[in-house]
């Protein structure tokens, strides 16, 4: 018995440790990630402040909404394939699939287009822009990813339209999430907060800290 114990406590510890980890940089630009050790959790908060009027405020704000857009391709994409966000509701994953596929539309972004390919195009424009580059901004939006690309993209960013389905789907997000670094139930939840230093085992078993 003792060691059937002590095997799911190694195994809850190692699944935890995996959750407190968060995305790896090389997946993330830079320009998403700096000045903080968890980007996603950033991009989080960020996207539900860009959207949170239903993207009325991006108008004539080009570099907002590549950040922004970029924020809610890295979310859909992180929140179904890192098992740090695994206890998140499936409704939110649904949500974010769903605002993603407005805003490819209102951008034109291909429908098959490679997320991490679209966050990086996104991020690199956005940077173009708040140089004042336009042209690199340009280029950075490659037809390969957008159609038709270029300068009409760029005029899109600038006028991207009504997205109520962004703000709602980000402010889902953010709801979720803080929920969830608020909750100790199981010990996976509680691994998403680095102050945590509890885990909760099945009931019955205790804790292992």
């Amino acid at each position: 018995m003792r060691a059937a114990f002590w095997g799911m406590a190694f195994l809850a510890l190692a699944g935890c440790a995996e959750i407190r980890t968060p995305a790896p940089a090389s997946r993330i630009p830079p320009t998403l990630a700096a000045g903080t050790a968890d980007p996603v959790r950033l991009a989080v908060d960020q996207a539900a402040e860009a959207f949170a009027d239903a993207g009325r405020s991006l108008a004539n704000q080009p570099a907002r909404t590549a950040r922004g857009t970029a924020q809610v391709e890295l979310l859909a994409a992180e929140f179904a394939r890192d098992l740090r966000w695994a206890p998140l509701p499936n409704g939110v994953r649904f949500e974010l699939r769903a605002a993603r596929t407005e805003l490819r539309a209102a951008l034109g972004t291909r429908a098959n287009a490679d997320p991490d390919a679209v966050v990086r195009a996104l991020a690199a424009t956005q940077v173009a822009l708040d140089r004042n580059d336009t042209r690199a901004a340009s280029e950075a939006l490659s037809p390969a990813l957008f159609e038709p690309g270029g300068s009409v993209t760029l005029a899109r960013l600038a006028q991207p339209g009504n997205l109520p389905q962004t703000r709602n789907a980000t402010s889902v997000a953010r709801e979720e999430v803080e929920r969830l670094q608020r909750s100790r139930l199981g010990g996976v939840a509680g691994a998403l907060d680095p102050n945590a230093d509890a885990i909760t085992l099945s009931p019955g078993l205790g804790s292992v800290r």
